[in-house]
């Protein structure tokens, strides 16, 4: 039978990786996953209904400028043609099944990597961190289980026919975890009056949970005088000036954002010590701007970098990890606060917080709102030895009405959002009008709920501090 693993392919990966060879590892993972991409548009052409073998052939064709075939593209030609052609939402649609585990993880972030380490000169070579290779070896894992591992003549039939192949065989354990690493490509804007109220709402829950982790950082640094604080993805400032607290010792913060319109409205204003700088943090030249800026500011280093809910609405946060690490004082710290949406716990709904946030995690728009579990993971990953996990609990148990209804509005409103920008997007799209239609009427009914003595609802908050 013919296969796609040829020898030991998969152990000489997990060796590269052992042995620290991650340039290496990217590029046999990549080689394996250009050939399954190669295949399963094979597949495409004999399988789906004409008018989507239509789409996909003149995909190939702009592409390849109408000289070159799918079968000489190279791995970025192939994700741009499988992104051109929405080929996985058009398999998804055809067999009725849920592409979320080989979406888990952008193929898009993975070209870049590839086209670095292939096109950039030798030393370049050198910034692949272990975590950016696992990060593609896993996504080869999860492409190779989906579609049954080895057996690629046959499995890569099965897997995308309706109902049938190694996705059947999965779908019956599948969990909301399995979602929970699919590509991001959040919408969110902080801007927007309605959020910028939520964020307010947000900053009043977390006080205290961020205080004790200030308390903490602060504490491990070992002074209290004389530091400089980083929030990075700052919206208006509200929450930077309220957890850099003077008397923790800060006499420098600054804050950055990618929302031009905070930035630009707040730097209007005298702020003392708080400085605002607008960056986009996924830039290119996010580096350089953060080296003019601390050029700028008189500044060496940060003694502690905070982030607050930011994270989730990256494509690779852990690669903004690694740069803001360098820019840390040595035995500075690293604070992150996220949510969970798996540590949610509701009775009796009848599965209506399940149904909702599947609704999300069916949108294009919808970030990461399973992070705060992946805190640990991240900050090891990028060479963190000391980090600590803090937890905040909030629950329906003690709260009156008014309490309950603002709890249900911080953890529920914001969702109605992805459905809707998916209608604005495609107003003609049925599925988009039918999910929105649905989210409405779910978040009446568990708005509904919150108002009952008797509903039990909880939620987690997940902070991490690390200390270089």
């Amino acid at each position: 039978m013919e296969t796609i693993i040829k020898g030991d392919q998969l152990e000489k990966i997990k060796h590269f990786l052992q042995k620290g060879y991650y340039d290496s590892a990217v590029k046999e993972s990549c080689a394996i996953l250009e050939e399954i991409l190669k295949r399963i548009y094979k597949q495409a052409l004999s399988e789906l209904p004409i008018e989507d073998r239509t789409a996909l052939m003149d995909g190939e064709a702009k592409i390849g400028k109408g000289t070159k075939s799918y079968t000489r593209f190279g791995f970025g030609e192939l994700v741009g043609l499988y992104n051109r052609t929405r080929l996985l939402e058009r398999w998804g649609k055809y067999t009725g099944s849920n592409m979320g585990i080989i979406r888990s993880i952008s193929l898009d972030y993975i070209v870049e990597l590839r086209n670095r380490l292939t096109h950039e000169q030798a030393s370049m070579q050198e910034d692949v961190a272990q975590s950016e290779a696992q990060l593609v070896y896993d996504c080869l894992l999860n492409w190779l289980s989906f579609i049954g591992y080895k057996d690629m003549s046959k499995s890569v039939e099965s897997a995308f026919q309706p109902g049938g192949g190694a996705q059947a065989e999965e779908k019956k354990a599948e969990s909301a975890y399995q979602h929970m690493k699919k590509e991001i490509h959040s919408g969110y804007d902080p801007s927007i009056k309605l959020e910028r109220r939520r964020l307010k709402r947000q900053a009043a829950y977390s006080e205290k949970h961020d205080a004790g982790s200030f308390a903490y950082a602060v504490e491990r640094i070992g002074r209290r005088e004389g530091l400089i604080g980083l929030d990075v993805g700052c919206a208006d400032g509200y929450v930077t000036e309220i957890r850099f607290k003077p008397e923790f010792g800060f006499e420098k913060v600054i804050g950055l954002d990618r929302n031009e319109t905070l930035i630009e409205k707040v730097r209007a204003e005298d702020h003392g010590m708080f400085r605002y700088h607008h960056i986009d943090l996924e830039s290119r030249d996010f580096e350089e701007e953060m080296e003019d800026l601390m050029e700028e500011e008189g500044i060496d280093a940060f003694d502690v970098i905070f982030s607050a809910l930011t994270l989730h609405h990256l494509k690779n946060p852990v690669r903004l990890l690694m740069k803001l690490r360098k820019y840390l004082r040595k035995g500075g710290a690293v604070i992150l606060r996220g949510v969970d949406d798996g540590g949610m716990m509701a009775y009796d709904d009848g599965g209506l917080v399940e149904e909702i946030l599947a609704d999300c995690l069916r949108q294009a728009s919808v970030s990461d709102r399973y992070h705060g579990r992946k805190f640990f993971p991240w900050l090891r990953g990028i060479g963190f030895s000391d980090v600590k996990i803090r937890y905040q609990f909030d629950d329906t148990t003690e709260m009156d009405s008014e309490e309950r209804i603002d709890f249900f509005h911080y953890y529920f409103d914001f969702r109605q959002s992805y459905t809707r920008k998916a209608v604005e997007r495609e107003p003609d799209n049925p599925r988009f009008q039918e999910d929105h239609e649905r989210m409405l009427a779910n978040l009446e009914k568990m708005e509904e709920l919150f108002l009952k003595p008797d509903f039990y609802f909880s939620a987690l908050t997940v902070s991490a501090v690390a200390i270089k």
